[in-house]
């Protein structure tokens, strides 16, 4: 409504984003809906979003979960060092990564009914969702979250967040390769 008020269109996935990081505070979440707002040229863009809210884009994360999913290692860890080589915070993109797993684990529970629980994902993410879910299965899905989880928790104080992003990637790697009947990929 207030994008209507102002004139204004946002592309889809920035209004979720801005949900998100006022952090259930709606006063917060207009205030960063405004600061888009005052900085656009009368489109708010799904990627100046995630740049000043700091975010990971989604493609990169759908990347880091295919390449999870298929144990592509030579992906995974591609990803990872462009979490590094461009800047961004290694923490905010486990704890993005952990959400990401959390939507998979609603998808992979609800099915169709997902889009009731996550409001607001475009239908096109949700069927994408689907398919790597289903590429996890639920059992694998909650491991992985696990493993992430507890990776996220290993870097609070973390000299080398680096080293802890490459060590979370193999611990995943390792764990969805266990009962699988295809090895994970290794760099050639």
């Amino acid at each position: 409504q207030l994008c209507e008020t102002e004139g204004v269109t946002v592309q889809p996935g920035v209004l979720p984003l801005v949900v998100r990081a006022g952090g259930g505070s709606p006063r917060d979440t207009l205030s960063l809906l405004d600061q888009l707002i005052a900085g656009s040229d009368g489109e708010v863009a799904y990627e100046r979003a995630v740049a000043l809210l700091g975010y990971t884009h989604g493609e990169l994360l759908d990347e880091v979960v295919d390449a999870l999913g298929a144990r592509n290692a030579a992906g995974a860890f591609g990803a990872v060092d462009r979490v590094v080589q461009t800047g961004q915070d290694p923490r905010r993109f486990v704890d993005d990564l952990l959400e990401r797993l959390r939507d998979l684990i609603v998808v992979a529970a609800t099915g169709q009914g997902a889009a009731a629980v996550l409001r607001g994902v475009p239908s096109d993410e949700l069927e994408r969702m689907g398919r790597q879910a289903g590429v996890f299965g639920a059992d694998a899905l909650s491991k992985v979250a696990d493993l992430v989880s507890a990776a996220l928790d290993d870097m609070s104080g973390a000299t080398s967040p680096r080293l802890q992003l490459e060590l979370m990637v193999a611990r995943v790697l390792t764990a969805t390769s266990e009962g699988a009947s295809a090895p994970a990929a290794v760099p050639a």
